[in-house]
């Protein structure tokens, strides 16, 4: 009797335990996060109106009024101009523009919502690593044939250029030259590849999911 509740106790307590921990977790994730991004932020404070200088997370809410200002104003064409001449500016300083150009690539790279009809298209592959016969989930780039070509050894298939996130984090990784034969298409989307990487493989593709067949009919 005592050893049937202790099982139920303890089937109750992990049934508890698996339902709070991804919430746990977020919550911790989120307020870690927003406390670096305040102590970042905290200076505008005094540039905000008297009257809300005592408002918690005033200034979150300025930088975020800024966004979608700033993100109207291109949207409507007004800032574009003045951004590519900001850029043409950025990319005149050595240092600084390494990291500006850095990021721009990185954010357009995982900007899920990609609207332009002209941007390339994110492929998801597989490639050997980190030893022949073991796969990881990588993002097709484009061709190294005009770029990397003069330094790589002869291939018949070419090589293109590969990018093998890391989990949990996808915007760290390692950067691949790989023959083409040697990667493997999947039809996993870029946004389902993001899913499972976060999530350590735990979260599966729902285009590798095969649809149960319907059961054929019994004829009466």
């Amino acid at each position: 009797m005592i050893i049937a509740l202790f099982r139920k106790l303890k089937s109750l307590f992990l049934h508890g335990l698996f339902t709070i921990f991804p919430i746990a977790a977020t919550i911790v994730v989120v307020h870690f996060c927003y406390n670096i991004v305040a102590r970042w932020i905290a200076p505008l404070r005094h540039i905000a109106p008297p009257y809300l200088r005592h408002v918690p997370g005033v200034e979150l809410v300025m930088v975020l009024s800024a966004m979608i200002l700033v993100g109207a104003l291109l949207r409507i064409f007004i800032l574009g101009p003045v951004v590519h001449r900001f850029e043409k500016i950025i990319k005149k300083i050595p240092l600084i523009r390494i990291i500006y150009s850095s990021s721009k690539i990185l954010v357009d790279f995982f900007n899920v919502p990609n609207t332009n009809p002209t941007a390339a298209e994110k492929k998801v592959v597989l490639i050997e690593f980190p030893r022949k016969g073991c796969y990881n989930l990588a993002f097709l780039l484009d061709s190294a044939e005009h770029t990397f070509a003069p330094l790589l050894p002869p291939n018949e298939s070419g090589f293109v250029k590969v990018f093998m996130p890391n989990s949990p984090n996808p915007t760290t990784g390692f950067f691949f030259l790989v023959p083409r034969s040697e990667i493997i298409d999947t039809p996993i989307t870029f946004e389902e590849a993001i899913k499972t990487i976060v999530s350590c493989g735990i979260h599966t593709p729902e285009s590798l999911i095969k649809p149960k067949e319907d059961e054929p009919e019994h004829s009466a």
